[in-house]
C-alpha cells in the first residue's frame, strides 16, 4: 500500500462505514414509519368504533329511559295518545335527546310517531316499515321484563339516524298482569348524525375530515354503520393520520444532512424518530384513556367496567355491587336532563369517597353504577357497602333550587367459585337488583340459591317441555267434572294439562304453561292438547268439554281456522267444546278478543270468562265481548256461606251475569252446605272438589258417562 494511495482507501472506508449507515438508518426509519403509520390507523379506527358505540348506548340508555316506564306502559295499553304526545312525542319534538321517536303496539292501532322537523303534531308512518321489522326481529331476541334494547342505523329523509327499540313496560311486575311480547308496545328513538353530530365525534377522538359516506371510500379509512340485519346502510369515514409518514416528512432535511455529516447526524436523526415515537405513544395514551372514561362523571365506563372482570379471580375474593336509581327519570321528566346530568355527577362524587385499592367504581349506563370488589372478605365489604351506598344517599341532591331525595335499587354478588366468569358474576348482580327493584322495601339484596333457583327452573322446564313436545307420552289430560245445581247432572268437564317430565316429576300447569309462553312453545303446547282432548271427544260422543286457550294462542292469526280444521278432520261438532278465557286477553288487545270471540260464535263454540273476578273485572267488557258463560273465581266461592259481606259479593256477581244474559259457573266447592247456598242464590252450574277431583278420561267415563253409573251431585 502506498501512502498516496491510503487516504483514498481511508475514503473508501469512511464512505463504505457512511453508506452502511445511511442505509442502515434509512431502512430502520422507514420501517419505523410504516410501522407507525399501521398503528395510527389501527387506532384511530379503534376510537372511532367506541365513539359510534358511546352514541348507540347513549341512545339505548334515553330509550330504555322512556320504554321501562310504568306508566307509559299503562297509558300504551289503553292507547292514551294525548299522553303519549305530552311526555314522549314531546321529546323528539323538542329534539335534544332525540329528533324521531315512533311507538306502535299495546293499545294502538297504528304506529305514531314524532320528529323535530314537522311540528308537534304525530302522525303514523314516520319510519319505513322494514326498518320498524328490523327492530321487532331484535326485540326477538330480547327476553321480556329485562331491562334491554337493540340498536342499529338506518337512513331515513336523506339522513342517517342511530336508532334503539326497547319494549314499552312495566318496570315492577306487580303494577300489572303479565302480558304476553304480542301485547307489549314498541317505541323507536333516534338521533340523527348530521354534520354537526359528526363533526363533534372527529373533535372528540382527535380525527379531521370526518364524514359520513354511501359506499366506503377506497383511499380513505372508513368503518361501516350497521343496519338491524348486520348489513351496512353507510360508512363513516375520515383523513388518514399517517404519523409515522407525517414524522419521516419532518424528518427529510435531517436525513439529506446526515448523508452529508454521517454518523453524527445519524444519532441526531434517530434522537428525532424516538422523539417523536415517544410523542406518538403519549397522544396514543391519551386518546386510550378518553376512550375508556366516562365523560360526564370522569369514571370508567362500561369498556373500562369490563376490562375489569377480565383477570381471574378466586372464590370469595370478588364481588359485584350493582346500583340502579329510583326515580331518575322523574328528574329528568320534570326538572329536566341537565337536572339529570348534575344528579349522575352528584351521586359519582358520593360514591367516589367509598371507593379503595380493592374496590373500584364505574358508570356503564344512564343511571347504572357497578362497585368490582376484590381481595379477602369481599361478601361481607360488598354488603357493608350496600349499605354506605345507602347512608351516602340519604342527603337530598341540590338541583338548581330543588332539593330532591333519591333511592336506589342495590344488589350484590359475590364469586362462588374459582371458575366463574366475571360476565357471570354480573348477571348475578344484575338479577339480585332486579329483585330488589320489585321489593324496595327490602333494601340491598344479595344474589342467592332462590334468586339463581328461579332462573335454572325455567331454563330446565324449557329444555324438559321441548323434549315433551318432540315426544309422545308425557303430556296428559284429566277431567274436572261441572254439573247442573238444580239436577246435580254432568253439564261438561273442563279439560285440564297436566304433564310428567322423567326428570322433573310432576309439573305444575300454572308454572310450565308460563315457561311455555314465555319461550314460544305456547301454540305448539296447545296443538298437543287440543288433540288428546279430540282424541278423548271422539272416543266418547256424549263428552262435552271445557278448554282453556292462552292469550296467545287466541290472538294467533291462525287460531280460529286451525281449530275448525282440527275438529273437522275428526268430525267433533264446535258446540261441544266450550273455550274458557281469562280477563287479561281482553285486557292486551279488546278488538282483537272481541272480534275472535265473534268468529269462535260464528262457528259454533260457547265461550266462557274464567277466573272472574281475579284480574281486571269490568261490566263493559262483559257487555261488549260475546260470553256465554261467567267462571266465577274460587277466591269469591270458598267460605263464603260463613261470611256475610263474601256472601253479599257473590250475589251480586251472580245478579249481574244473569242481568247480562250469561249462565254462572262458581269454582271451588268443597262442601254440601255451599252447594245449597249456591242454589238458593241461583247459580246455574258448580265445580269443585266437592262435585269431583280432577281425573283421566277413563274415571271421568266410567263415572259420569255412563247411562246407568252417571252420578249426580247433590250436596
Amino acid at each position: 500500500m502506498t501512502i498516496s494511495r491510503l487516504p483514498g482507501r481511508i475514503v473508501a472506508v469512511m464512505v463504505g462505514t457512511v453508506a452502511v449507515m445511511v442505509v442502515t438508518v434509512a431502512v430502520s426509519v422507514f420501517w419505523m414509519t410504516r410501522a407507525m403509520d399501521d398503528q395510527a390507523r389501527t387506532h384511530a379506527a379503534e376510537r372511532v368504533r367506541n365513539a359510534l358505540g358511546n352514541v348507540l348506548s347513549q341512545m339505548r340508555a334515553t330509550t330504555l329511559d322512556y320504554a321501562k316506564w310504568n306508566e307509559a306502559a299503562a297509558r300504551l295499553a289503553k292507547g292514551d295518545t294525548a299522553w303519549l304526545d305530552d311526555n314522549i312525542g314531546s321529546a323528539a319534538v323538542v329534539g335534544e335527546t332525540a329528533q324521531l321517536i315512533v311507538v306502535w303496539g299495546g293499545g294502538l292501532v297504528d304506529d305514531i310517531g314524532w320528529t323535530d322537523d314537522s311540528g308537534p303534531e304525530r302522525r303514523t308512518g314516520v319510519l319505513d316499515p322494514a326498518i320498524v321489522a328490523l327492530a321487532e326481529a331484535g326485540l326477538a331476541g330480547v327476553p321480556l321484563g329485562v331491562y334491554q334494547g337493540v340498536t342499529f342505523f338506518a337512513w331515513r329523509d336523506g339522513a342517517v339516524f342511530a336508532l334503539a327499540a326497547a319494549r314499552i313496560e312495566a318496570v315492577d311486575a306487580a303494577d300489572g298482569p303479565a302480558l304476553d311480547d304480542a301485547g307489549i308496545g314498541r317505541i323507536i328513538m333516534g338521533r340523527r348524525l348530521d354534520e354537526g353530530m359528526v363533526r363533534a365525534i372527529g373533535e372528540g377522538v382527535q380525527i379531521d375530515g370526518i364524514e359520513i359516506a354511501r359506499a366506503a371510500p377506497a383511499d380513505r379509512p372508513s368503518l361501516p354503520l350497521m343496519s338491524g340485519d348486520a348489513r351496512p346502510v353507510a360508512h363513516l369515514a375520515w383523513d388518514p393520520h399517517l404519523a409515522g409518514t407525517a414524522l419521516l416528512r419532518r424528518m427529510l432535511p435531517a436525513l439529506a444532512l446526515f448523508t452529508a455529516l454521517a454518523a453524527g447526524l445519524a444519532l441526531a436523526g434517530m434522537t428525532l424518530v424516538r422523539r417523536g415515537a415517544r410523542h406518538l405513544a403519549m397522544a396514543e395514551h391519551r386518546s386510550s384513556t378518553a376512550a375508556r372514561t366516562d365523560p360526564l362523571t370522569g369514571l370508567p365506563n362500561r369498556a373500562a367496567f369490563n376490562a375489569m372482570l377480565a383477570p381471574p379471580a378466586s372464590a370469595g375474593e370478588r364481588a359485584i355491587l350493582f346500583l340502579d336509581v329510583n326515580g331518575f327519570k322523574r328528574v329528568n321528566d320534570s326538572i329536566g336532563h341537565a337536572a339529570g346530568d348534575e344528579v349522575i355527577v352528584q351521586l359519582a362524587g358520593r360514591l367516589g369517597t367509598l371507593r379503595d385499592t380493592d374496590c373500584s367504581l364505574a358508570r356503564i349506563g344512564g343511571d347504572e353504577f357497578v362497585f368490582v370488589l376484590t381481595g379477602a372478605n369481599a361478601g361481607f365489604r360488598a354488603k357493608w357497602l350496600a349499605h354506605a351506598v345507602e347512608r351516602a344517599m340519604a342527603p337530598p341532591f341540590d338541583l338548581r333550587g330543588q332539593r330532591v331525595r333519591l333511592g336506589a335499587a342495590l344488589g350484590y354478588a359475590v364469586q362462588a367459585d374459582d371458575q366463574a366468569r366475571g360476565d357471570a358474576l354480573v348477571h348475578q348482580a344484575d338479577l339480585a337488583m332486579y329483585e330488589a327493584k320489585r321489593h324496595r322495601d327490602r333494601g340491598p339484596v344479595a344474589y342467592g340459591a332462590l334468586i339463581g333457583q328461579a332462573d335454572h327452573d325455567a331454563q330446565a322446564i324449557e329444555r324438559a317441555l321441548r323434549e315433551a313436545l318432540a315426544q309422545q307420552g308425557q303430556l296428559s289430560i284429566a277431567y274436572q267434572p261441572i254439573t247442573d245445581v238444580g239436577t246435580g247432572r254432568l253439564v261438561r268437564a273442563e279439560a285440564l294439562a297436566r304433564w310428567t317430565a322423567p326428570g322433573l316429576g310432576s309439573v305444575p300447569p300454572d308454572r310450565f304453561i308460563a315457561v311455555a309462553e314465555q319461550s314460544g312453545l305456547i301454540i305448539e303446547l296447545g296443538r298437543r292438547l287440543l288433540g288428546l282432548v279430540c282424541d278423548d271427544l271422539g272416543r266418547h260422543p256424549d263428552l262435552c268439554v271445557g278448554l282453556n286457550v292462552s292469550p296467545l294462542q287466541l290472538l294467533a292469526p291462525a287460531f280460529v281456522p286451525d281449530l275448525l280444521d282440527e275438529l273437522a278432520h275428526r268430525g267433533i261438532k264446535p258446540s261441544r267444546i266450550e273455550i274458557e278465557l281469562t280477563e287479561r286477553v281482553i285486557v292486551d288487545d279488546p278488538r282483537l278478543a272481541a272480534r275472535c270471540l265473534s268468529e269462535l260464535h260464528a262457528a259454533g263454540f260457547s265461550t266462557a270468562l274464567d277466573d272472574f273476578g281475579t284480574g281486571y273485572s269490568s261490566i263493559a267488557y262483559l257487555e261488549q265481548m260475546e260470553f256465554d258463560v261467567l267462571k266465577i273465581d274460587r277466591s269469591f266461592v270458598s267460605g263464603f256461606g260463613a261470611s256475610s259481606e263474601r256472601l253479599a259479593v257473590l250475589n251480586a256477581m251472580i245478579l249481574l251475569a244473569h242481568a247480562l244474559r250469561l249462565r254462572v259457573v262458581c269454582e271451588g266447592i268443597e262442601s254440601g252446605e255451599e252447594l245449597d247456598l249456591l242454589r238458593d242464590l241461583g247459580c246455574d252450574l258448580a265445580q269443585g272438589y266437592h262435585i269431583d277431583r280432577p281425573m283421566p278420561i277413563e274415571a271421568l267415563a266410567a263415572r259420569w258417562l255412563a247411562p246407568d253409573l252417571a252420578r249426580v251431585a247433590f250436596g
